[in-house]
C-alpha cells in the first residue's frame, strides 16, 4: 500500500471519530453515528438476554458495558487511524539506542504509548515529520481521554438524578389509587401541589439529559421504585383518575397538575425520539377498590373517561416495557408482588 493511501486512509479513520467524539460529548444533540450504533447494539443484546434469562442484573449492567463499549471503540478507532499514518513512513519510527526501523508489533507498540501520552518508551520518531506526527498523536490521545472522562461523569450523574426522581414520586403512594388517595385528603392537598411542583421541575432536567445523553436509557435499575419510567406511569395514571375519572364537579383541574402533566408528555417525547419501542396494547384501566371504599366520587364509567388517554397511556406501556417492566408493577397488585415482576 502506497505511502498517500496509507495517509489518507489513517486522517479519514481520524476524522469519522473525533466527529463522532465531538458530536457525542460536545453537542446536545444526542450521540454521533458511531456510538448510536453501539448504544442500539448493547441495548438490544442486553433485552434479549433479558428475555431469555427473565434476570434484571443483564439489564443493570447494560449501561456500564455500553460506556466502556463505546470507549473502548473511540481509542481503538483512534489507535488504527494513528497507525494507518505512521506506517506510511518506512523509517518514520526507529528503536531509541540501536536505530533500528520498527516492525509493525513495534509500531503498533509506539501509537498506543504516544496515545496514552506516557512518554516515547523504547521507541521514537525516525524524521522531522513524524516528530510532528508524534506530538499530534500525543495531543490527540490526551483529548479523547478528557473528553470520554467528561462524558462518563454526567451520563452517571444523570442515571443517580433519574433513581432520586423515582423514589421521590414513589412516595406519593405505592400505586395510583394510593396516590389519589393521599392527594384528595383535604390535609394533604397542598402537599401534594407542592411534591407536583418539584416532580415536574427535576422531571425538566431529565428530560434534557436524556436529550443530550441518549445511553442514559440503558441504566436500569434492580427496583421499580427506582425505576423512573413506572413511578411517572404511576402518577400519570393517578392524575388521569384526579382529572377525568372522578364525577365531573369535583375533577382536579389545578394549573400544577396541568403542567406536570405536559411535563411528563415532554419527557415522552424525548424518550421517544429515534427509538423503536414495538406495539404495546392499551394498559388496563387503574385499581380503583380503596378510592370507592373511602367513598371519593368517581365517575360511573371510568371505561368512557379513560377512553380519550388511549395514546398517551399506550406511550407509557412503551416507556414501562423499554426498562424492562410488565405494566402490573405501576400498581394493579400487591406491593410484595410486585417487585418481582419481570418481562418475560
Amino acid at each position: 500500500m502506497n505511502t498517500q493511501l496509507l495517509v489518507v486512509s489513517g486522517i479519514i479513520v481520524l476524522v469519522i471519530v473525533m466527529v463522532d467524539v465531538a458530536w457525542t460529548t460536545l453537542t446536545t444533540q444526542g450521540s454521533g453515528p458511531i456510538t448510536r450504533l453501539i448504544t442500539i447494539a448493547v441495548d438490544s443484546a442486553s433485552a434479549r438476554a433479558h428475555g431469555v434469562f427473565g434476570c434484571r442484573a443483564v439489564l443493570v449492567t447494560a449501561g456500564p458495558i455500553a460506556i466502556v463499549a463505546v470507549g473502548s471503540v473511540w481509542v481503538l478507532s483512534l489507535w488504527s487511524g494513528w497507525l494507518l499514518i505512521f506506517s506510511a513512513f518506512p523509517y518514520g519510527v526507529i528503536e531509541a539506542q540501536s536505530g533500528q526501523t520498527a516492525d509493525l508489533a513495534d509500531r503498533i507498540y509506539f501509537v498506543g504509548f504516544t496515545l496514552s501520552t506516557l512518554g516515547m518508551g523504547d521507541f521514537k520518531p525516525g524524521g522531522e515529520v513524524t516528530r510532528l506526527l508524534t506530538a499530534l498523536a500525543a495531543f490527540n490521545g490526551l483529548v479523547l481521554v478528557t473528553l470520554i472522562i467528561t462524558y462518563a461523569v454526567p451520563v452517571v450523574q444523570g442515571a443517580v438524578a433519574r433513581r432520586k426522581l423515582a423514589f421521590s414520586i414513589s412516595l406519593l403512594g405505592r400505586n395510583p389509587q394510593e396516590i389519589v388517595w393521599r392527594a384528595w385528603q383535604n390535609n394533604n392537598a397542598q402537599g401534594f401541589e407542592n411534591a407536583l411542583g418539584q416532580v415536574s421541575s427535576d422531571l425538566i432536567q431529565c428530560s434534557e439529559q436524556r436529550l443530550a445523553y441518549p445511553l442514559l436509557d440503558l441504566f436500569h435499575c434492580r427496583q421499580s421504585r427506582f425505576s423512573l419510567g413506572v413511578q411517572l406511569s404511576r402518577l400519570d395514571e393517578a392524575l388521569s383518575l384526579l382529572t377525568e375519572g372522578l364525577q365531573p364537579s369535583y375533577r382536579w383541574n389545578s394549573l400544577t397538575v396541568e403542567n406536570t402533566r405536559k411535563v411528563i408528555s415532554h419527557y415522552l417525547y424525548r424518550s421517544e425520539q429515534k427509538s423503536n419501542n414495538g406495539d404495546v396494547d392499551v394498559p388496563p384501566l387503574p385499581a380503583i377498590g380503596i378510592l370507592t371504599i373511602n367513598n371519593v366520587p368517581l365517575t360511573d364509567n371510568q371505561d368512557d373517561a379513560f377512553d380519550p388517554l388511549k395514546n398517551r397511556r399506550v406511550r407509557l406501556h412503551k416507556l414501562v416495557r423499554r426498562e424492562g417492566w410488565e405494566w402490573s408493577v405501576v400498581g394493579h397488585q400487591a406491593p410484595g408482588v410486585v417487585e418481582s415482576q419481570r418481562v418475560r
